[in-house]
């Protein structure tokens, strides 16, 4: 028997804004049921005139886009999606109630040097600014995850744009790349094996491609620090960010979810801003 707690079905998550409809003046949707806290922080903060007290998370893209067409003339619902790849691919919505980041995922905000800055005063809170960029270079360990994701990153475009059906790789830093060299090399043949996986996939589909032709059309998309960070998925980016500041000391030792969370309490709004804008042009 089980006796747990019930399983967050779709239909439960869809109805649970009826239980705080006099808490919310806004009631925002976003995708994923481990979210809610880290956007509420976010929402919290861009929406300070507003009444909020919870978020709903409705387990996925597609029941996001399809409660925002049922309730495209409810201004008192706003509907909010991660952009991944839909742009380079063609496949943004238009919804007037329907709100796309305009970066990979809403963890690819937290890369800021700021939060993390105030990640490493956690562990040592008289640290100033100038004592930390003694040993912390935002820049090059920008360029490093970057470096050691570009090409899953590329693999993970021809997955969506082919619908391959492959899971995202689970990057582990300490088990995949080797960072005893200026440019990070992969440690092991894991991330080889899953790039052959997905090679084996799109040669079934047509057996002329190949995942490092097809992989290459997309390079452009990470060609430059600003382009990275936008568009490779925020969550392996800030894993290997993460991995780096705790095997150089500048960090406490922490679950890949504490370290995402506790960014979103330090994060500067800045880069959301025309996030309000446009939602509060819809709501009024």
């Amino acid at each position: 028997m089980n006796i747990g707690f019930p399983e967050l079905t779709d239909s439960f998550l869809a109805g649970q804004d009826v239980l705080y409809r006099q808490f919310n003046d806004i009631d925002f949707y976003i995708e994923d049921t481990g979210q809610e806290h880290l956007y509420f922080n976010l929402l919290k903060g861009l929406f300070d005139d507003l009444k909020l007290e919870k978020i709903f998370p409705l387990n996925g893209k597609s029941n996001v886009k399809n409660a925002a067409r049922v309730n495209a003339g409810d201004k008192t619902k706003v509907y909010l999606v991660d952009l991944d790849f839909d742009d380079v691919l063609g496949r943004k919505e238009e919804l007037p109630n329907l709100f796309y980041l305009r970066r990979y995922s809403i963890e690819n905000y937290l890369i800021s040097k700021g939060a993390l800055y105030e990640m490493m005063r956690h562990k040592n809170p008289k640290l100033k600014d100038s004592e930390i960029v003694q040993f912390y270079d935002h820049d090059l360990m920008i360029e490093t995850a970057s470096k050691c994701l570009l090409e899953l990153a590329c693999a993970f475009v021809v997955i969506q744009e082919f619908n391959l059906g492959i899971r995202y790789y689970g990057v582990s830093p300490s088990r995949d790349f080797d960072f005893s060299e200026a440019r990070p090399k992969y440690r092991e043949a894991f991330i080889g094996d899953y790039l052959q996986e997905v090679e084996r996939a799109l040669k079934a589909i047509d057996g002329r491609y190949t995942l490092q032709s097809r992989a290459s059309r997309h390079r452009n998309l990470f060609d430059s620090a600003e382009k990275a960070v936008g568009k490779i998925p925020g969550k392996c980016l800030l894993i290997v960010i993460k991995n780096r500041l705790v095997s150089n000391g500048s960090i406490y030792q922490t679950s890949d979810e504490s370290f995402v969370y506790a960014l979103s309490k330090d994060f500067a709004l800045d880069e959301l801003q025309f996030l309000r804008i446009q939602i509060a042009g819809y709501i009024h």
